[in-house]
């Protein structure tokens, strides 16, 4: 299932272009979202249908992002983990995301490129190991939540699919700093009034957290130029 919410960001994105340092719209919404993980611990749980049905609960949130590369000539779709994001800054996250979009493929990502090469009963057979084996195995490889996003080509997702429990996705901003936001979460997992709760807090975060978060490094950057300014005279 999915739900929608607009989030009015006009202030963010006030906020990001007044920073020297670009970060990019996608790790700003996957902050936020590891920061409410937080507080709703259903987004850090996981159904695991082998040997019963019963659910695990990671301890932190755990991201898949989902990235494009270019690789053998064609386009592919690897997705960029990201252990714990609320425990780190929004410099250290895009470092990590400018590794996965620049370093070699056959590098950051060579467990998803041998993954492909093998036979599809072998697939298969190493994706039901994934899914049921041990739930902390499962959050390592797949995630607690996954982010996907076509923004920067002005389309939305409607109805983004993944196999974790919940996927965010966004659209572009308009002229009045207001996006479509969707959630398709794990109706086993979560219910919709949650859903509700956990988009508005999500938002909130954005508005507040995040907002503060990049003024903050505006701020750090500024002083870092006048240090610099001030030891070369």
């Amino acid at each position: 299932m999915s739900q929608a919410k607009p989030f009015q960001l006009a202030t963010l994105r006030e906020a990001r272009e007044e920073c020297p340092q670009r970060i990019s719209w996608s790790l700003l919404f996957l902050r936020a979202f590891a920061l409410a993980s937080v507080e709703f611990p259903n987004l850090r749980r996981t159904l695991i249908a082998w040997p019963w049905h019963h659910l695990y609960e990671h301890p932190t949130a755990y991201a898949n992002l989902t990235v494009s590369r270019e690789y053998q000539g064609e386009q592919w779709l690897f997705f960029a983990p990201l252990e714990a994001p609320e425990s780190h800054s929004l410099l250290e996250l895009q470092g990590m995301l400018n590794r996965y979009q620049q370093a070699p493929v056959e590098v950051v990502f060579k467990n998803q490129v041998r993954f492909a090469c093998y036979p599809r009963f072998i697939r298969q057979a190493l994706w039901w190991l994934r899914f049921n084996l041990s739930g902390r195995k499962r959050i390592k490889r797949l995630g607690t939540f996954g982010l996907t996003t076509v923004a920067g080509q002005g389309v939305t997702i409607l109805d983004p699919k993944a196999p974790v429990t919940s996927t965010l996705t966004y659209g572009p901003l308009d002229e009045t700093g207001c996006c479509e936001v969707i959630l398709a979460y794990d109706h086993r997992v979560m219910d919709g009034k949650e859903v509700a709760t956990i988009m508005r807090r999500v938002e909130e975060i954005m508005q507040g957290e995040m907002v503060q978060e990049m003024q903050a490094l505006t701020h750090y950057f500024h002083q870092e130029t006048l240090a610099a300014q001030t030891n070369a005279a």
